[in-house]
């Protein structure tokens, strides 16, 4: 979307006149849309020192420090924005928003206890009691387990843009949950030299998009083995159909199909990105807690044939890491890593 040359020019706009608040925002806007938040942030500290009275230098450094899961920090700087701009409906949106995320991070930590978290499939034990209606006519689970024929019928189903029933997708859930709570953080990956092996970057929400990888490259098998290296949802409007689809592939090839863990598998991201809203539109807001507690336990990073480490990004704030700090348990949201 010309961002990569849009920060060039707002860079060379900054060299002719290193004053301009306005400049220090767009490049701060422009590096928020790829996501780079350290330098966002940058842009819009010097923004405000730039010109201390400029409203949308405070809004993009509230933005960056949201998107940096900073959120006392992203608070103060909405709430300044609300004030003075009290009939701007997106600045008292994010300022609401930023409220709801603190005060149900307040709440957690407040019924916070020292005992064992429950599997979904533990909190979720009525599953047998979600009927399946009549006029239902997409794809079923056989004996409760994601087969080839099941697979094959989910992606037609959804390429005609319909919903999976709620029994199977929250069976999914639970057995993919169950699955991750034995993986370790760092994977190690067995990859025969004959065989070829595909590593796939960002779908965020792009199904039609996940739908031609597999037609160009191949449906995943035991001789197409796939890696999807995080940041499957937000952005797109088909999030669920494209995290059903590989977590359902995930569950059929277990030792031929990975996902990492990307900086958009976390409660943070889909809040501000569209995930959460999809999942209660589509299904539940119970469900949109049972992908959290998925999320926390998917893999940070895979290592194939002891030669190639594969992991979706992050610069580490100290030296000497090792692959043994990869293996360190990873069970919590990633805003706090």
């Amino acid at each position: 979307k010309g961002y990569d040359k849009a920060i060039e020019w707002y860079t060379e706009a900054i060299k002719l006149d290193s004053d301009n608040a306005v400049y220090y925002a767009n490049r701060s806007l422009a590096h928020l849309r790829q996501e780079s938040y350290g330098y966002a942030l940058q842009d819009a500290i010097s923004a405000v020192k730039a010109d201390p009275i400029y409203i949308k230098g405070y809004y993009r450094r509230a933005a960056a420090h949201m998107s940096l899961g900073k959120f006392k920090q992203a608070l103060s700087d909405f709430e300044y924005v609300a004030k003075r701009r009290p009939q701007d409906k997106d600045a008292q949106m994010k300022f609401k928003e930023c409220q709801k995320i603190i005060n149900k991070q307040k709440f957690e930590r407040a019924i916070a206890t020292e005992k064992k978290e429950m599997s979904l499939a533990q909190m979720y034990r009525d599953l047998d009691g979600i009927s399946i209606e009549e006029d239902y006519t997409g794809p079923k689970l056989e004996n409760e387990k994601v087969t080839v024929k099941f697979m094959l019928e989910l992606m037609e189903f959804y390429k005609a843009e319909k919903k999976l029933h709620r029994k199977y997708a929250y069976k999914i859930l639970c057995d993919v949950d169950e699955y991750f709570r034995k993986q370790p953080s760092l994977v190690d990956i067995r990859v025969p030299p004959s065989q070829k092996f595909t590593i796939c970057g960002d779908i965020h929400g792009q199904f039609f998009d996940l739908m031609n990888i597999f037609k160009i490259n191949g449906l995943p098998s035991e001789s197409n083995p796939y890696l999807f290296n995080g940041d499957f949802v937000d952005r797109g409007s088909f999030s669920i159909e494209c995290i059903f689809t590989l977590f359902g592939f995930k569950l059929l090839y277990p030792d031929h199909f990975f996902l990492a863990r990307g900086n958009h598998e976390s409660v943070t991201m889909n809040q501000m990105y569209g995930f959460t809203g999809e999942v209660v539109a589509k299904y539940s807001s119970t469900m949109s807690d049972m992908f959290t507690q998925v999320y926390n336990w998917l893999p940070l990073c895979h290592c194939i044939n002891d030669r190639v480490l594969v992991m979706h990004g992050g610069l580490f704030s100290q030296d000497n890491v090792s692959l043994d700090d990869f293996a360190k348990d990873r069970a919590q949201s990633s805003t706090t890593r």
